[in-house]
């Protein structure tokens, strides 16, 4: 039996979006009135849901999921919008969204145009026109207002928006200043983000205060990569680096350096040209070493170099290199030098300040002899044991209990969001005034925005934990693949952040922190030398006395 217009359940489906260039004239609220006034003069009373996806792109079919489903469950009956443009601007999607609803039996109504099914493909193709268009214009005003060196973007660490100038922030330029002046003096990125750390300096992320920003202070090295590799600081504006793939589409791509626009002397400097340049040399030089990727280093195997990339000088911090050795009446063993010390000698203050080095040499065969003995220590060792044990137990604990909380968040969530549509029905049907109808939309909507921050902390910090197991399985690998197969190149770089060779004496205070050394283990290399494990982890390090 057919169903009368007062027994169809219909469902109004508002949308606005930023991108509809100069066609969001009318508030989303004002959509909805409309259609609700239509509904009611054409006789469809049962309104069972008014959804208004507010600031969504036309081109995303993925805001129909819910849609689909419900009408698969005969929930719809009918499906109101403003007009075809408000269905969506992507052709083939909403020709292949009309023939699902038409499938389950559902009608489409559109308030200032008559539906055609014949006639829809054409309104489908402009709409969808119409969007490559609006994309086109949209980007074509954003190059104009880069390359007037217009602000499109949040000030950057050191700096300040004013209006529409970057201005030094006299709190965080001075730390800015010094990342750059540590780098080129040699000290690395996860050495600079550490001793940023240990002097209790904000983040990025804390001197902003963003909502999500860690309490605990969490400079990492890619911290100091962003800012060591940001021309702005030198004063230039730097725009248009990223643009859409395309306009059906929010992902984006980097687009090639010589694509960029570089307004030249934009803002004031926080460093110097001649301090920027020398740091770029240096880093240019050091990525020569190790072709970097992902979250570890992809190393060349030449002549079985195991050790390029992670091996450094505890006195001076630089990388060590592979010296081959010799045959011959002075026989020369193949070994690692400091590449300071192989570049301008022994020490001589007298030149300049940190002029030369010592040679840190360390024999191969030793070398791994070293290395494999502090290997086998590792997982020999009842306390390195016991940490797993802990450690996996409290991610585990830890995962447990977020992800409970997320469950209670979600229902939490759910209910609000019924109670929100409740009080619609109950607007629509008159049971409510309008003052109360906005009180208590006004309530429910902030209940469910905190909601929605908390379920977004959550899986964060879940993601967090499971990239850290995942992280700690690639470890456990790492050493079970090294006693299987012996030294390689990607187990040892899985395993090491880096292994620093020192003499005698040289080692200060600050770098036993820093390799979390007690101070037994700090004793003995500072009295005897020897090498310096930092693993991809936390664990108290071990050393082992070097032979020469």
């Amino acid at each position: 039996m057919k169903k009368s217009n007062e027994e169809k359940k219909v469902i109004i489906y508002c949308r606005e979006s930023r991108d509809d260039y100069g066609e969001n004239y009318e508030r989303i609220e004002t959509q909805r009135d409309l259609l609700v006034k239509y509904c009611k003069g054409h006789g469809y009373t049962n309104i069972v849901d008014i959804i208004m996806d507010d600031d969504k792109s036309g081109t995303d079919f993925s805001r129909f999921n819910d849609i689909r489903n419900r009408a698969k469950k005969k929930e719809i009956d009918v499906i109101v919008f403003k007009n075809s443009a408000r269905l969506g601007r992507n052709q083939k999607e909403a020709l292949g969204f009309v023939e699902y609803l038409e499938e389950q039996g559902v009608e489409i109504i559109f308030e200032d145009e008559q539906y055609n099914e014949e006639m829809f493909g054409l309104y489908a193709w402009f709409n969808e026109r119409r969007a490559r268009d609006d994309s086109k214009n949209i980007r074509r005003n954003l190059r104009h207002k880069i390359e007037e060196g217009d602000l499109l973007v949040k000030a950057i660490y050191g700096y300040n928006k004013e209006g529409k100038q970057l201005v030094i922030n006299k709190e965080t330029a001075p730390v800015v200043k010094e990342i750059f002046e540590l780098y080129s003096k040699s000290w690395g990125y996860q050495k600079i983000a550490t001793y940023l750390n240990k002097k209790g300096i904000a983040t990025p992320s804390q001197s902003r205060n963003f909502a999500n920003a860690k309490q605990t202070l969490n400079w990492k090295a890619q911290h100091i990569v962003r800012i060591l590799d940001d021309r702005r600081y030198i004063g230039d504006y730097v725009g248009g680096h990223t643009e859409k793939i395309s306009f059906k589409s929010k992902k984006t791509r980097v687009k090639a350096p010589e694509e960029w626009t570089i307004i030249e002397n934009h803002h004031k400097p926080i460093i110097d040209k001649e301090l920027f340049e020398k740091v770029q040399r240096i880093r240019a030089t050091r990525k020569k070493e190790s072709d970097k990727y992902n979250n570890g280093f992809k190393f060349v195997d030449v002549e079985n170099n195991l050790y390029s990339g992670l091996l450094y000088c505890g006195r001076c911090g630089t990388p060590m290199y592979k010296r081959k050795g010799s045959s011959g009446t002075r026989k020369r063993p193949d070994s690692y030098l400091c590449k300071k010390y192989s570049n301008e000698g022994t020490i001589k203050e007298n030149i300049r300040e940190n002029y030369g080095c010592t040679p840190h040499r360390i024999r191969i065969e030793y070398l791994d002899q070293i290395v494999n003995a502090y290997i086998d220590n590792l997982i020999s060792n009842p306390e390195f044991k016991s940490f797993v044990m802990s450690h996996t137990k409290a991610i585990s604990t830890n995962k447990i209990t977020l992800e409970n909380d997320l469950n209670k968040s979600k229902q939490i969530l759910d209910k609000l969001q019924k109670q929100y549509k409740q009080i619609y029905e109950d607007k629509l049907n008159g049971l409510i005034p309008e003052f109360l109808f906005k009180d208590k939309k006004q309530e429910l909507d902030k209940k469910i925005k905190n909601e929605e921050s908390k379920i977004k902390e959550i899986e964060i910090k879940l993601s967090s934990l499971n990239k850290l197991e995942d992280k700690e399985e690639l470890i456990f690998k790492a050493i079970s693949d090294i006693k299987k197969e012996g030294l390689r190149k990607e187990e040892l770089s899985r395993l090491f952040d880096k292994i620093v060779v020192f003499g005698r004496k040289e080692i200060t205070k600050e770098q036993k922190e820093e390799y979390n050394l007690n101070d037994e283990m700090f004793k003995e290399l500072y009295e005897n030398g020897g090498l310096a494990f930092h693993l991809k982890f936390m664990y108290p390090q071990t050393i082992t006395n070097r032979r020469m």
